[in-house]
């Protein structure tokens, strides 16, 4: 089982595939701080049953394994080689829970420029939802009788943290994913599913006594390594609250999300 998955994943094109175990993650202290001092802004679905968000099996009762996929993407954003469904702009899917990812509307012209690298291209919610289907039908054929939950950003779910348990990274002081050969361009995908798989092990944090993203926050929304205040965040202002008048001209590069941080670390800089 373990072989398909990272083969078909890899296959699907996905850059990184880790397991780990559906238990919950040792993140909802850091999550409760957040909430108690209001550094979520206004995304107050962050601070509904915080526990339940750190536990995979709140979204899949008897889940045992949660399989992390990271998809990566360049300077254009993520690049659709030949599905119809992603090339339509606008165009949603409904997930088995009966919810509906945030839409991206797919970019082209100059405007890309002013937006972070994600947004540029093929809306990532739908590119690594396919993918995911595709996966799962693989692993079906091995497992037909298993349940699963698929989850792309949209879930209620740290999948970061969950990404990390799974190997595919570490935590940077950004808040993102960080992965020694890919950097934090890449997105991420979860099948939460009651198949009980080998899981793997994380790897060290390797950010050190490095600050440059926390020095490259032009508003110092990053108040520590791995402490972000969201009000000051510019992919927050013109992402969750679409406030990009709330940003000046000097500190708006991007009109959507934001790549400061990212392109100030190491990891990122010959990406």
């Amino acid at each position: 089982m373990k072989s398909t998955i990272i083969s078909t994943a890899k296959t699907l094109g996905f850059a990184l595939v880790g397991v780990t175990a559906a238990e919950p993650v040792d993140g909802v202290t850091h999550l409760q701080c957040a909430i108690e001092e209001n550094r979520i802004g206004a995304m107050a679905w962050l601070a509904r049953n915080p526990e339940a968000r750190c536990d995979p099996r709140s979204l899949l009762t008897g889940a045992k394994s949660v399989i992390c996929c990271a998809l990566g993407y360049g300077e254009d954003g993520i690049e659709i080689k030949s599905s119809p469904l992603l090339c339509k702009e606008g165009m949603g899917e409904v997930d088995r829970a009966g919810s509906t990812p945030p839409i991206l509307p797919l970019q082209r012209g100059g405007e890309k420029d002013r937006r972070a690298r994600f947004a540029r291209g093929a809306d990532y919610h739908l590119v690594v939802r396919e993918k995911l289907e595709q996966l799962w039908d693989a692993i079906r054929q091995h497992a037909p009788d298993a349940r699963a939950k698929l989850c792309v950003d949209s879930s209620p779910i740290m999948e970061k943290a969950l990404a990390a348990r799974a190997g595919l990274g570490w935590i940077g002081g950004h808040t993102l994913l960080l992965n020694r050969e890919l950097g934090s361009w890449f997105v991420l995908g979860e099948i939460i599913t009651d198949i009980e798989i080998e899981s793997d092990a994380p790897v060290d944090n390797q950010c050190g006594d490095c600050r440059a993203c926390i020095d490259a926050c032009p508003t110092k929304a990053l108040l520590a390594p791995r402490m972000l205040d969201a009000r000051r965040c510019i992919s927050y202002l013109t992402i969750e609250r679409g406030c990009e008048s709330r940003v000046t001209s000097h500190e708006s590069r991007y009109s959507y999300g934001c790549d400061l941080c990212q392109e100030a670390c190491p990891h990122n800089r010959t990406r």
